[in-house]
């Protein structure tokens, strides 16, 4: 496993979740619904 993408944003949130996924979609040209494809985020709540 090696990190491909990592951001800086001013408050983790769904909309900024939802930004970094979409950037990774596209820049990664993931089709089929990311079939195939696994995301790991240290995220906490």
């Amino acid at each position: 496993m090696y990190p491909i993408a990592w951001a800086v944003v001013e408050k983790e949130t769904t909309k900024t979740w939802k930004w970094f996924i979409g950037l990774l979609i596209k820049d990664l040209d993931i089709n089929d619904q990311g079939a195939g494809w696994v995301f790991i985020s240290d995220q906490q709540k």
